[in-house]
């Protein structure tokens, strides 16, 4: 399936049809998962589906689907790569979804490596919005190459309270990754920024794909400093 549409046009749904799914869907859901690409080769992840779960910014959905790792470095980066193409996934069957991240297993006590949950669903209005309908920073405020295909896709990629936390660099045959630094009191509330990098990454990695251009990414954290971002990798 081609993925790579969804993203000028999903967006996240809130207000869901409370009638699941069909079995056929969620059958296969699972294994297009099983197709999707990592960001990393040897990180692998968990997930499950509950129907309930509790937290603050709940969303009522038929079905939640929850991501979880074994406490590892790039776990969070990973699930973002990996779930995002789920999410477009979705998008181009019809189907709303939303990234939860306060949302937690309700009954699961023992839940430490839970990652992030994912709610989905049929919904009450339509999954898609048009481009001019992104609510994004100036691209040119989170890049210095804003005519790059790839970039534009990351640039409408979602992120918690719409953050946006990423920097893209372009230097020769290289893009410098960097991720903000978030400061109090967004920065004492909110831990999931590792994954918005991994959701960013996973579009541009689309575009490559759609252009025919290679992927690779190396988490790095040597690079020169950039002011308010910290070095997050390098985009060969």
């Amino acid at each position: 399936m081609n993925l790579y549409n969804s993203i000028e046009q999903r967006k996240s749904s809130r207000k869901y049809i409370m009638q699941p799914l069909e079995k056929e869907i969620i059958d296969e859901m699972e294994n297009a998962i099983k197709t999707f690409k990592p960001l990393y080769s040897s990180l692998p992840l968990g997930y499950r589906f509950v129907e309930k779960t509790k937290g603050l910014f709940k969303v009522e959905a038929p079905h939640y689907l929850i991501i979880s790792g074994q406490g590892k470095n790039g776990e969070m980066e990973q699930a973002g790569f990996i779930f995002e193409q789920l999410v477009l996934w979705l998008d181009a069957k019809e189907i709303g979804s939303v990234w939860l991240g306060s949302a937690k297993d309700r009954d699961k006590s023992n839940a430490n490596h839970d990652i992030i949950t994912l709610a989905f669903g049929r919904t009450m209005e339509s999954v898609h919005r048009t481009k001019s309908e992104f609510i994004r920073k100036p691209i040119s405020e989170v890049t210095n190459a804003p005519n790059d295909l790839c970039i534009q896709s990351a640039h409408l990629a979602p992120s918690g309270i719409n953050i946006q936390p990423w920097y893209f660099e372009k230097v020769a045959e290289q893009v410098l990754v960097y991720q903000q630094k978030l400061k109090p009191p967004i920065s004492l509330l909110y831990r999931l920024s590792d994954l918005d990098m991994g959701i960013a990454l996973c579009h541009y990695a689309l575009a490559c794909e759609k252009t025919e251009k290679a992927f690779v990414f190396n988490r790095n954290s040597k690079m020169q400093n950039k002011s308010g971002f910290v070095p997050f990798g390098i985009i060969e």
